[in-house]
């Protein structure tokens, strides 16, 4: 009688692979001692979109990992018509990645129930992937059921940068989600990770790492990692990032240091501490560059200058133009306006102070400068969400604190773009 019992148990979890997940759990997980685990990693995987084939992929690439001290969450929300394989669901399950000895082609970590999601590990349920209370209660869940010494979150899926409500036609925001077509905005990112202390936010993501987003993130975490331009759909390589984690002292620089290697892309570490005399020091920059703006002939001079630099856009049109802050600053280190030229100066080794690079001689971080119509052509005014307005409610704080970059709906105030496409002489 034994032995059946026993034969049937195994039957049982055989059969629950064969589905594509383990699905032995309990009401809800059981937390482990804080001594288990250094790390608790959370991956906020946005896949309800074309972007499905590489989530998949991505978590095989945990699995096929021998990690540890290390707890690996991953929410993923798939979609329908891109991926049929791993019995095709195409819900939103939370998984506690497990390794998979034999690098199997199914998914077989550990499906959780999760109660303050409203997720059963026998039940499809389908969340909104866009909703910051998603994000937030996922957070909450990850700290107390699977507490650590330090704490990470990856945002995986499209991104461009700032995007809040007015979306261009064409343009993905942060956490995109096709079925409930919608988006998490930079503002309630923020919001759902302040005050939690993830000691490190990485952006799988294109557009990650631009000033709108990095500086809503000041006072979330330590560290900040992303791109300021396009990223491989296929995402970072999760095999070398978990293994690079177990061979690390856990600390938030290298947990870091091991995102932006774990991507083929251009990747920037920010330290957040840093970003608030960046901000300051970009502002002074601005604004000694808008008063050199005096009539048409310098207007245009300026325009010119700056779309020279180096930028970073989406391949489809219409789409966000964002400009090199280091590049634009090095643009007017020689100027004949000492204070322009001493303000630029002082920008360039602000931002290179800020963070690094690890495949590039001086720090990538972009801003938004003005939409991009077609190769060679920009649009005329900005978008409605990105003039500075109270009455926007989910503006994000680049938005928001900016007087001498960001453009004001008078079109009045001094501030560069609005010198650069709001002024007439």
């Amino acid at each position: 009688m034994k032995n059946l019992k026993l034969f049937i148990f195994a039957f049982l979890i055989f059969s629950s692979c064969q589905n594509g997940v383990s699905k032995i759990t309990g009401s809800d997980v059981t937390p482990k001692p804080p001594s288990e685990a250094e790390l608790t990693l959370v991956v906020y995987m946005a896949c309800d979109n074309d972007l499905e084939s590489y989530a998949l992929q991505n978590l095989k690439q945990m699995e096929k990992t021998e990690f540890s001290k290390i707890n690996v969450l991953v929410l993923m929300d798939r979609s329908e018509g891109y991926d049929e394989t791993n019995g095709n669901w195409t819900d939103t399950r939370l998984f506690e990645v497990v390794h998979d000895p034999l690098d199997t082609a199914n998914v077989v970590s550990k499906r959780l129930d999760c109660s303050p999601l409203g997720l059963s590990s026998d039940t499809e349920t389908e969340l909104d992937m866009g909703s910051s209370f998603v994000l937030r209660n996922l957070l909450t869940f990850a700290k107390t059921q699977f507490p650590a010494k330090a704490y990470a979150l990856i945002i995986w899926g499209h991104g461009t940068g700032w995007r809040a409500s007015g979306n261009v036609s064409g343009s993905r925001a942060v956490a995109v989600d096709d079925k409930t077509k919608s988006y998490m905005s930079v503002q309630a990112l923020g919001s759902a990770v302040r005050g939690l202390d993830f000691g490190v936010i990485g952006f799988d993501t294109c557009f990650g790492g631009v000033f709108e987003n990095i500086y809503e993130l000041k006072d979330c975490a330590l560290y900040t990692v992303g791109s300021a331009g396009i990223t491989p759909g296929e995402g970072w390589n999760y095999t070398q990032l978990l293994k690079s984690l177990s061979e690390s002292e856990f600390s938030a620089q290298e947990i870091a240091a091991a995102m932006a290697k774990s991507s083929s892309a251009q990747v920037t570490v920010f330290e957040n501490g840093k970003l608030g005399e960046l901000m300051n020091g970009f502002e002074v920059f601005a604004k000694n560059l808008s008063q050199t703006i005096t009539d048409i002939t310098s207007q245009r001079a300026v325009y010119d200058s700056l779309v020279s630099c180096k930028a970073y856009s989406y391949i489809q049109f219409p789409c966000d133009l964002y400009l090199d802050v280091y590049s634009m600053a090095e643009h007017y280190s020689t100027a004949s306006d000492l204070q322009l030229k001493n303000a630029a100066q002082k920008l360039m080794e602000l931002v290179n102070n800020s963070g690094y690079s690890l495949q590039a001689l001086n720090v990538e971080l972009a801003v938004n400068f003005i939409p991009r119509l077609s190769f060679g052509t920009t649009a005329a005014t900005h978008s409605e969400s990105y003039i500075k307005n109270e009455a926007i409610s989910d503006q994000c704080k680049f938005i928001k604190e900016s007087q001498w970059w960001v453009p004001t709906r008078g079109g009045n105030s001094g501030s560069l773009l609005d010198k650069l496409f709001y002024t007439s002489f």
